[in-house]
């Protein structure tokens, strides 16, 4: 694949968040979440690059976990081809959400998440994996900064790099300084295929009605979601409330 000007620039995003954020060291084994998506398949499309430039000094191997999906097979054998076009490992896992779903009486799309991570985290100590890697870019951080403060009562988005179990895994979202209309282009440009996760709730989900939210206050001012990235690293505790002392709301 050719290399266009769109994605040297979000390669060098990438190589500016993996160094700011210590994201992947020499020796280190990532795993790459990927859903058929294009964002999981522009960041194993990045990081496969950044393999090559560095001299081979991580491991890259990638997973896709089937949820019982209508179209997990198409996406799986596409995304098989995908991996080993670029080099990488592929692996895959089986589960089923609907079954999920029946024992626990809980919302979708956290039994959803649960169950991929867990999975990553089951797969990842039986190859020697250290590193999840995800590819939530900048607007998922706006995303979930806005449904951590209207859903939540809290000011927090995603952490750049999450340890789990006492820092034996860590969890890296290398893409946080790339917009989506980037990947966007690349996918366009690269000719990348890309699947709907076949997911009925999706489309209804609290993150998508903060999509379409934070869409509508585009149409008012350009520059509000760059704003509100740049509030996460522009923060001015001073100016912000200390916990009452007692409960008044």
């Amino acid at each position: 694949m050719g290399e266009s000007k769109c994605f040297l620039s979000m390669h060098k995003l990438l190589e500016t968040a993996i160094s700011d954020y210590k994201m992947i060291c020499p020796g280190d084994h990532v795993l790459v979440g990927l859903s058929g998506g294009k964002d999981s398949s522009m960041l194993l499309r990045l990081l496969a690059r950044k393999k090559i430039q560095t001299t081979n000094d991580f491991r890259l191997s990638a997973v896709f976990v089937k949820m019982g999906f209508a179209n997990d097979g198409e996406i799986s054998g596409y995304l098989r081809r995908f991996s080993e076009e670029n080099g990488v490992q592929y692996f895959e896992i089986e589960k089923s959400l609907e079954k999920i779903m029946a024992a626990e009486k809980k919302q979708p799309c956290y039994l959803c998440s649960r169950t991929r991570r867990l999975a990553l985290f089951d797969l990842a100590d039986e190859i020697g994996a250290n590193v999840i890697a995800f590819g939530h870019h900048r607007d998922d951080f706006v995303q979930t900064f806005l449904m951590n403060l209207f859903f939540n009562g809290s000011l927090e988005a995603m952490k750049p790099v999450n340890p789990f179990f006492k820092g034996k895994y860590r969890i890296i979202r290398p893409m946080l300084y790339i917009k989506e209309s980037s990947v966007k282009a690349e996918i366009e440009n690269s000719g990348i295929k890309i699947f709907d996760s076949g997911c009925p709730f999706g489309k209804v989900s609290e993150r998508a009605y903060i999509r379409s939210l934070i869409d509508d206050l585009v149409k008012h001012d350009k520059i509000a979601k760059t704003n509100i990235f740049k509030a996460l690293y522009n923060q001015k505790p001073d100016f912000l409330l200390k916990k009452p002392s007692k409960d008044i709301l």
